[in-house]
C-alpha cells in the first residue's frame, strides 16, 4: 500500500473523527431514557373489568376486623400450579370507596390484591405513613390512604385506584383476587388473570 491510498486511514485522520464515538454514545443513551421514562410515566395499564379465575376458598378475615379505611389484614393464598400447591402473599385492604373487583357491603369497601410486583416479582410492602410513600416511592396518595409499595425498585401501587401502578418501573396493576362474604368472614375465592 502507497502513502496515498485513499482506503488508508492515518492516525490524523481517526483523530479528526474521535468524537463521533461519544456523540452516538449519548444520542443512544438519551433515547433510551426518552421511550423508559415516556413508559415510566405514560405508558401504565389501567385496571379494568377483572377476569378472575376460580381458586380455592380461603377465610382471610371477619368484615368486623378491618374497622376503618386503610386497615388491611396480610394473608398467604393457596394456589395451585401444576401438581403442587404455592403460597402467593396477598392482602385484603378496607378501601374508602367501591373498587372495580373489589366487594363492598353497606358502606363496607374491601379489595384484595397479590402483593407479589408485576415488574419483577417481589413482595410488596403495606406502606401506611404517607410520608414514606412520597419519599421512598415518589407518590404522595390522596387523603394520606396507604399503598403497596416494592423496595427493589419502588414501585408503589394504589388500592384506591384498585392496585394501579402509580410509580416506578412497574407498568400493569396488582392482580385482584375475587372475595365473597359469608356470615361476617370474608373468603377469597378466586385470582384474576393478568
Amino acid at each position: 500500500m502507497s502513502e496515498n491510498d485513499p482506503t488508508k486511514i492515518s492516525r490524523r485522520n481517526l483523530l479528526e473523527l474521535w468524537w463521533i464515538a461519544p456523540v452516538l454514545g449519548a444520542g443512544g443513551f438519551f433515547a433510551w431514557f426518552g421511550i423508559r421514562s415516556y413508559r415510566i410515566l405514560l405508558g401504565k395499564t389501567p385496571p379494568g373489568t377483572p377476569n378472575f379465575q376460580t381458586g380455592n376458598k380461603f377465610k382471610i378475615a371477619r368484615v368486623s376486623d378491618l374497622q376503618q379505611p386503610g386497615d388491611a389484614k396480610a394473608f398467604d393464598y393457596p394456589i395451585k400450579i401444576g401438581s403442587s400447591i404455592q403460597s402467593l402473599p396477598a392482602i385484603l385492604i378496607r378501601v374508602s370507596t367501591p373498587q372495580p373487583g373489589g366487594l363492598s357491603r353497606g358502606g363496607t369497601h374491601l379489595i384484595a390484591l397479590s402483593r407479589v410486583c408485576t415488574h419483577q416479582n417481589c413482595t410488596c410492602d403495606f406502606i401506611t405513613k404517607p410520608e414514606i410513600a412520597s419519599m421512598a416511592y415518589k407518590y404522595r396518595p390522596p387523603a394520606g390512604n396507604p399503598i403497596l409499595g416494592c423496595a427493589c425498585h419502588f414501585s408503589a401501587f394504589d388500592p384506591e385506584k384498585a392496585g394501579m401502578s402509580v410509580s416506578g418501573p412497574a407498568l400493569k396493576p396488582l392482580p385482584r383476587l375475587q372475595l365473597e362474604v359469608k356470615n361476617s368472614d370474608v373468603f377469597a375465592i378466586g385470582l384474576e388473570k393478568i
